[in-house]
């Protein structure tokens, strides 16, 4: 049987990747420790997904860990290998796919980086996010990493020089498969449809080992492997939700603001709380902790969010004044939101987290040592629901990308905590 590696960036990716699988019928393990020894793998997972955290690390640090990660899949019998891209290519995506070629000793590489069902498309190699070329949407002006090209090899040939082949749509009778340098084939998609027909092409004219793209070509791979399907993990009751967002995505902002425009009572964190980490420890912060778990336990949604308040210092303000680095700032709210996370749940609190920003979710993890979990399902678009161990329970999570979902997102997650009919749901 067919063994899919799948490498992703950062946390909330491998989870919106990896959840394709799980809605086949394919058992998947996500895992975020990128050293991960194989051999602790159980043989009903064909399917592993590794989360890398390599995203905000320099092009170098980057190709090393992923060149590692690879090396050891492929002495473990991985013969197939999906290295996830962002939708919004933000991070070191020519660095990362060569680190993949290498590891393999492969010369080719297939390119598939749309998400049409997010609008996220790709024509004549150039990069659009709902219309717009990327260097020009809101992930042209991310706050870390800003994506700066929009045509695909440009932003490959930041980090190598690595010959891109671009493939336009419905051409590919004319596509010289055998090229006589290394070489990435770059694939035009406008929609679903186009994944599976790619995937056809590349099933009949190539070996696909080596496939990159976001989690809308993932969901295309059916066609390329014939997995074992199994029953799906399942749901468990939940007391409430707690939503605990660090993203600033102008996506994210809309979110937030409609649901509390429809009942989900909230409060904003200040830049004390979120970034000074001796706040963790102090008796303000244990009283914090003391009232939001009072607060939870009368009501069953809340919100807590990172943003700026419109009034006040700003959190790039205070960090200047404060001397922190802008990482210091990164992974400190991600922290501080992992650390009120554990404070509910060690207070007794038993309901469903969601951690909004692809840092977030890794800083819970991060607190509490937890490398594995399990996705269960996807709710809307770009939230995935799992569930991980810790401490001998089972603690049920909600991941969502900061430039993901529909403007209900939040509502949506609510009401899939609490649908008494889901399929996924536990019968007792």
């Amino acid at each position: 049987m067919d063994k899919l590696l799948i490498i992703a960036d950062d946390f909330t990716g491998a989870l919106d990747t990896g959840i394709q699988f799980t809605k086949m019928g394919v058992r998947a393990k996500i895992i975020t420790d990128y050293q991960y020894d194989f051999q602790d793998l159980k043989e009903e997972y064909r399917l592993l997904v590794v989360n890398t955290d390599t995203r905000p690390l320099s092009p170098e640090e980057a190709y090393q860990r992923v060149f590692h990660l690879a090396s050891n899949a492929r002495k473990a019998g991985f013969g197939y290998v999906y290295k996830k891209t962002d939708s919004g290519l933000r991070g070191n995506v020519g660095a990362e796919l060569k680190a993949v070629m290498d590891a393999y000793e492969e010369t080719v590489a297939y390119c598939i980086p749309a998400l049409p069902s997010l609008h996220r498309t790709t024509k004549d190699g150039v990069h659009y996010i709902d219309g717009v070329p990327v260097e020009e949407s809101v992930f042209g002006k991310d706050p870390f990493e800003p994506v700066l090209k929009s045509d695909v090899a440009d932003v490959i040939h930041l980090q190598n020089e690595i010959h891109v082949e671009k493939v336009p749509l419905f051409s590919y009778e004319h596509v010289k498969w055998e090229q006589e340098e290394p070489t990435v084939f770059l694939f035009d998609a406008e929609t679903d449809y186009d994944m599976y027909r790619i995937a056809g092409r590349l099933k009949e004219h190539t070996n696909y080992r080596i496939c990159a793209g976001c989690a809308g070509f993932a969901a295309a791979y059916e066609v390329l492997i014939d997995f074992e399907r199994g029953n799906p993990h399942y749901m468990q009751d939940s007391d409430g939700l707690l939503v605990l967002c660090g993203s600033v995505n102008e996506i994210t902002v809309k979110q937030l603001a409609y649901a509390r425009e429809h009942g989900f009572p909230s409060e904003r964190l200040k830049n004390e709380q979120k970034l000074n980490p001796e706040y963790r420890t102090s008796e303000a912060g244990e009283a914090f902790l003391n009232q939001l778990y009072e607060k939870l336990c009368g009501t069953d949604r809340y919100l807590v969010d990172t943003l700026d308040e419109a009034d006040e210092e700003s959190a790039l303000a205070y960090a200047e004044r404060m001397r922190l680095t802008s990482s210091q700032v990164r992974f400190g709210i991600a922290d501080t939101l992992g650390w009120i996370a554990v404070g509910m749940i060690r207070r007794g609190w038993n309901g469903t987290l969601c951690m909004t920003g692809g840092d977030t979710l890794m800083g819970f993890m991060r607190l509490t040592g937890v490398t594995e979990l399990v996705p269960i399902c996807e709710i809307g678009k770009g939230a995935v629901l799992s569930a991980m161990r810790w401490n001998g329970r089972r603690i049920q999570v909600i991941s969502k990308s900061g430039g993901f979902g529909e403007e209900t997102i939040f509502q949506q997650m609510y009401d899939t905590v609490f649908d008494e009919t889901s399929i996924y749901r536990k019968k007792n």
